[in-house]
């Protein structure tokens, strides 16, 4: 997970969400953050510097 705090010129790179590559993300609040991944969602309220899982989403094989 990357940050800017320069409207997007320059990121810096914070923390990797445990689930793996964010497919979404919701910023709640300055410091509260929701990642939606392959394999669950992760909330962090110190600006993306740690994540919690939330929701775990079991994959269904053979669909």
């Amino acid at each position: 997970m990357n940050r800017s705090t320069d409207g997007g010129t320059t990121w810096k790179k914070l923390a990797t969400v445990p689930g793996g590559q964010p497919q979404a993300l919701t910023a709640v609040g300055a410091e509260h953050i929701l990642a939606a991944t392959q394999s669950g969602l992760y909330e962090s309220k110190d600006g993306g510097k740690t994540f919690i899982e939330r929701l775990a989403i079991e994959s269904s094989g053979g669909h």
